[in-house]
């Protein structure tokens, strides 16, 4: 039997492992990133909400018999945007399938399962150079830590206070591995966990303040030197209930064919396909289709959300 990949096998595998992804991201950080697929037209997607409005509630003059002052209610407006990407042309050896007697369809189901994988990947590190340059541009308001010292409980408590009576709606944390077990050092050190409701809850690791933790080595975590370029430090991302969108907005396209003229005949495969990058409370004002740099530099986004605290979170600066 010749080796044929399955278009249709490829891209169902894909879909299985994109859902499954989607509810791990969805449930796992507590709805802090959201992974999900629509369509729209075009390169950028601009989109209004409610802002809040100042000062709702005041004192009312129970003798007053004058007109009530009007407070204007006005809409915030945001830009996400969208970035594609594709797997590049992929070859093999139809050879191999001979040699090693792989199985077609098991062939196209392991070749869509590696694809769906890098698809989650390439979305979520794009997302997170958003989100961290995104909160970055606020630096002086949202931001802890100076990047000269390495990931403490004491640090971690410290950027909450940044968010102050709204520091409950930071749920989730995102950060590199090594920062991870510099606060799993911390806590061994210093003998500390998480205390909930005045009980210890132990589920077999070190707490994060009770929030759970994304760890993953994106490069997007880095803080960049702009003139230098060189990576210089660290962040922590605290992050709040729907603080990065990420949406598949096109379907996604998945080509095969087989190619003679070669010393061997090859089969030749490539997928591509879109992510809307939706940060909460912050417009993005840069060129469509970014670069990861330009994706990631804080001045291309600025804070739509009247109040901070009504955006994506904090960010904590650590080496």
């Amino acid at each position: 039997m010749a080796l044929k990949i399955d278009a249709e096998t490829v891209k169902t595998t894909m879909t299985e492992v994109l859902m499954q992804q989607v509810e791990n991201f969805n449930t796992g950080t507590n709805g802090a990133i959201v992974l999900s697929s629509h369509y729209i037209m075009g390169d950028t997607q601009d989109f209004s909400k409610l802002a809040e409005i100042a000062n709702l509630v005041g004192r009312r003059d129970i003798t007053a018999v004058t007109d009530a002052t009007v407070k204007a209610l006005n809409s915030a407006d945001s830009k996400s945007v969208i970035c594609y990407f594709s797997t590049g042309s992929i070859e093999f050896k139809k050879v191999d399938e001979r040699r090693y007697g792989a199985d077609a369809g098991a062939f196209s189901s392991a070749i869509g399962e590696q694809i769906g994988v890098g698809f989650v990947n390439y979305m979520l590190n794009r997302g997170i150079f958003a989100v961290r340059a995104a909160i970055e541009a606020n630096q002086a308001t949202l931001a802890a830590g100076d990047g000269t010292g390495t990931a403490t409980y004491t640090l971690l408590n410290t950027g909450l206070s940044k968010f102050g009576d709204a520091s409950s709606s930071i749920v989730a944390w995102v950060m590199t591995g090594k920062v991870y077990h510099d606060i799993v050092g911390d806590g061994i050190a210093n003998v500390k966990t998480d205390n909930v409701a005045g009980g210890i809850i132990n589920s077999g690791t070190t707490g994060t303040l009770g929030r759970p933790a994304f760890v993953t080595d994106a490069a997007g975590l880095a803080m960049l030197d702009i003139s230098s370029g060189l990576v210089t430090t660290t962040s922590i991302l605290g992050l709040t209930a729907g603080a990065l969108e990420i949406a598949e907005t096109q379907a996604r396209e998945i080509f095969s064919e087989t190619v003679g003229g070669k010393e061997n005949l090859v089969t030749r495969i490539q997928a591509e396909s879109d992510v809307l990058i939706t940060v909460k409370g912050y417009t993005y004002g840069g060129t469509d289709n970014p670069t990861d740099a330009v994706l990631g530099l804080k001045t291309n986004w600025t804070q739509s959300a009247t109040d901070a605290k009504a955006s994506a979170g904090i960010l904590i600066n650590v080496t």
